[in-house]
């Protein structure tokens, strides 16, 4: 009776079996039996599964597959690769779904050839070749193309293949700087054949790979290319360069005060010394400037620049005497001519702001910047108006409703009439607040919060494409201090202006739309406790700059005793 049951269910369990379909075999989109290989080197028997893989090139018809090995690594180098450095390489084969190969090679020697069998899908074999070869760059793009003599850049499309200048005039026997895919050439090449160009007519060039066989052709066209809706372009923001101080030619601590922008030159001041000039866009320095009679430690202690590119310094007193005198440049060439001069005994000096055109209409900011223990947040504004200053005497204000023990900072308007709203910062307490102009009174504020008694001591802040950006530094000038902090946020309104500057920047606020790396820890990486030494007087300036043409903004920042450096935005619709 047992017997019979057991015959039973298992008679059941073998038809249900029975009635099960078998696994579909799925096939493979490919349906070439290999789809890719590629090579990755290895050192020391790590395996670097990272950018650094070679790809290949499969000839299917003669069933060769040949890894490509850059004839240069890295590929910017001059030096040509030598395959007898790639004697071990792991291999990465993409084949189609159920093909295999014969041996299964997971490592290679690029110095060897090899023959593998392929067992496709469909079970069919058959003989491949495996070998390496140097391979040339195919890149033949323009990656950047200036025109230094009229201090134009053009936007870059390589999609489209074209670079534009924002430049509506005719270009007649000009000559231009371009950067292209390494080793790459064009022809004709602009930096020896002078060329003319039009809005109507645009300029062929042809760029050569190093391959010598890959070549596209590029238009040089001068357009006005559409705008972001507001503000600048979400994601644009890019670091262009950074530099440090004694890299450039500063060769004395703590005495670098101020930085001051052009369309194509920021110029770095250093007490005492001549200003030293930088290219704008590279880093490099291009020359210095004489300030003349009013050179000195004291006499010339802060330089800035208003939002045409036109230069302002200050003397600090009562370092330098009485008076607080303020005189204004118009270009790098110019001599400086006395703009304002107001008596006094309290201490300013240390930094002033602009809003406007001190030739035109603006307001010059000044705030008491002495190290009180009570602290506090008095600040004096000028008006000018037609490029005269309506009273010698400013307008005087104190703050109410910012944190206690506020000294020793900075304030910019964000209008040319005296009491038009603004931002101010100061030590210890690391606000950025915005004040209403009218009552003098906070009413939101950003905090940098990285550590305690920090120095949030520069602010600047300008209009671009519709929207305002206030950019501020923060500086330590101790020993255990986090160094060398940098924002841009947008201040579109005093309700959205609000939160902490947090080490882990990704909890920074919504209305920051850049913020300079930390580093590990926070620390910093471009502050003076990071390089050459600590940032006794927690010197710094930051220095917001919107070209000519409207397109692009320039966030600058320097560290005493760190670096300088800059950061691009534009509002290109792409």
């Amino acid at each position: 009776m047992k017997k019979s049951i057991i015959w039973s269910l298992l008679a059941v369990v073998f038809s249900f079996a029975a009635c099960q379909e078998p696994d579909a075999l799925i096939p493979a989109i490919a349906n070439k039996g290999i789809n890719n290989l590629t090579v990755y080197p290895t050192w020391e028997g790590y395996h670097t599964a990272d950018q650094s893989g070679f790809s290949s090139v499969i000839d299917y018809e003669k069933r060769v597959i040949t890894i490509q090995v850059p004839y240069n690594i890295p590929v910017e180098s001059d030096v040509v690769t030598n395959i007898e450095d790639y004697k071990k390489v792991w291999a990465l084969f993409n084949l189609d779904d159920n093909a295999t190969l014969e041996p299964n090679l997971t490592t290679l020697d690029l110095t060897q050839t090899y023959k593998v069998t392929l067992t496709d899908q469909k079970k069919e074999k058959s003989v491949w070749t495996i070998k390496a070869a140097l391979a040339k760059s195919s890149g033949c793009d323009i990656e950047s193309f200036t025109i230094p003599s009229l201090g134009l850049s053009a936007l870059i499309d390589k999609s489209a293949g074209s670079a534009s200048l924002i430049y509506f005039e005719e270009l007649e026997n000009v000559f231009g700087e371009v950067v292209l895919s390494p080793h790459a050439t064009i022809v004709p090449d602009p930096a020896k054949t002078a060329f003319w160009c039009a809005p109507g007519s645009p300029k062929k060039f042809t760029v050569i790979a190093q391959d010598g066989v890959t070549s596209r052709e590029w238009v040089l066209q001068q357009t006005e290319p559409a705008r972001v809706e507001a503000g600048i372009r979400p994601n644009s923001a890019q670091l262009l360069w950074t530099a440090k101080l004694s890299s450039l030619g500063v060769s004395t601590l703590n005495m670098t005060t101020g930085i001051a922008a052009t369309d194509d030159n920021l110029i770095i001041h250093t007490r005492g010394t001549d200003p030293i000039v930088i290219d704008a866009k590279k880093g490099t320095v291009v020359g210095s400037i004489s300030l003349g009679s009013i050179g000195g430690a004291t006499s010339s202690y802060y330089m800035t620049s208003d939002h045409k590119g036109h230069i302002v310094i200050n003397n600090r007193t009562p370092d330098d005497g009485g008076v607080f005198r303020v005189w204004r440049m118009r270009d790098l060439n110019s001599t400086p001519e006395l703009f304002i001069e107001f008596p006094t005994t309290d201490v300013y000096g240390d930094h002033i702001s602009v809003w406007g055109d001190v030739y035109g209409d603006a307001t010059v900011q000044a705030a008491y910047c002495g190290w009180t223990s009570t602290g506090t947040t008095s600040n004096i504004t000028w008006t000018v108006k037609g490029g005269q200053t309506v009273d010698m005497n400013p307008y005087w204000c104190q703050i109410t409703g910012m944190s206690k023990g506020w000294t020793n900072g900075d304030a910019i308007r964000l209008g040319t009439d005296a009491t038009a709203d603004y931002f101010a910062c100061g030590y210890s307490a690391n606000e950025l607040g915005w004040i209403s102009g009218t009552t003098n009174t906070l009413q939101s504020s950003v905090f940098g919060v990285l550590t305690n008694n920090e120095g949030m001591k520069a602010v600047d802040a300008v209009e671009f494409n519709g929207v305002k950006y206030v950019g501020a530094t923060m500086e330590t000038f101790f020993t255990w201090g986090v160094a060398g902090g940098m924002w841009v946020m947008e201040a579109k309104y005093p309700q959205t202006f609000n939160g902490s500057l947090e080490l882990d920047a990704s909890l920074d606020p919504d209305c920051v739309v850049f913020a300079l790396d930390r580093g590990d820890g926070g620390y910093g990486i471009y502050g003076g406790r990071a390089n050459d030494g600590v940032n006794g007087n927690a010197i710094q300036d930051v220095k917001l700059h919107v070209t000519s043409d409207g397109y692009f903004m320039y966030g600058y920042f320097m560290f005493c005793n760190g670096y300088v450096g800059c950061v691009q935005f534009d509002c290109i619709a792409q």
